[in-house]
């Protein structure tokens, strides 16, 4: 693990408490800083406020789902450019589509490898 991501913060945006509770022990253990939230207006709120490096978020949450989540993201100056990697057991060719349409910058569908998650945190993280 590099240096430079000791001090990366990743907003983690899931309503399951398992798997939010499982992310954050994983991206934690790995050297980063983890925010949660399980639902769409409190994720736009944190992401705001407290400038993460980058949002891991699921589309199905409830209040306001993870596609306007994102899309308000990345309409907004304070947050545009903010790295959007979309998390769900949404897996159809359309739902990807529509998840990069709205500003994702990547995707990976449930269940998932920790491996091939932290690959792409990686990944979006050093192309900032």
């Amino acid at each position: 693990m590099s240096f430079f991501n000791k001090k990366k913060k990743i907003l983690v945006v899931e309503d399951e408490p398992d798997i939010a509770d499982g992310l954050k022990a994983r991206l934690e253990v790995a050297g980063y800083k983890v925010l949660i939230e399980n639902n769409g207006q409190s994720a736009i709120e944190t992401a705001r406020s407290k400038k993460p490096d980058l949002v891991v978020l699921d589309l199905m949450i409830p209040k306001i789902d993870g596609y306007d989540v994102c899309r308000i993201l990345k309409r907004e100056d304070r947050t545009k450019k903010i790295p959007v990697l979309v998390l769900t057991a949404l897996q159809m060719v359309g739902d990807v589509n529509k998840a990069f349409e709205v500003g994702a910058a990547d995707y990976i569908a449930k269940p998932f490898t920790n491996d091939k998650l932290l690959d792409k945190i990686e990944k979006l993280l050093s192309s900032d």
